[in-house]
């Protein structure tokens, strides 16, 4: 019974040792963490910058394609004397507008 009482203490006794050393590094490493903050965070901003360039392109590119195969498909159509060339023509035009307000809007 001993034994363990005696070991119970060294084991208080090096957590609260522990525990101030880790406490005391915090406070030391405090005014080193809000430098390498300061100096990271125009990093951050370049990269939300190049995640913004990347959707507008992609957006630009897809509503694009949209609009190229809706203009195929409304030459198809036409060609072959299909009712349903204006519906094509409608989304073609649709898209090519998306395409431009992707372009635009997103900044």
């Amino acid at each position: 019974m001993v034994l363990q009482e005696a070991k119970g203490e060294w084991s208080m006794r090096l957590r609260r040792k522990t525990s101030l050393t880790l406490a005391a590094a915090v406070a030391a490493a405090q005014s080193t963490l809000l430098q390498a903050q300061q100096s990271v965070a125009p990093t951050f901003q370049a990269a939300i910058n190049d995640i913004r360039t990347i959707a507008i392109a992609a957006g630009t590119l897809v509503a694009g394609m949209v609009g190229l195969v809706g203009l195929g498909r409304t030459a198809y159509k036409l060609s072959q004397g299909d009712t349903d060339s204006m519906t094509a023509l409608i989304f073609a035009i649709v898209g090519i507008v998306l395409g431009f307000l992707a372009n635009t809007f997103i900044t």
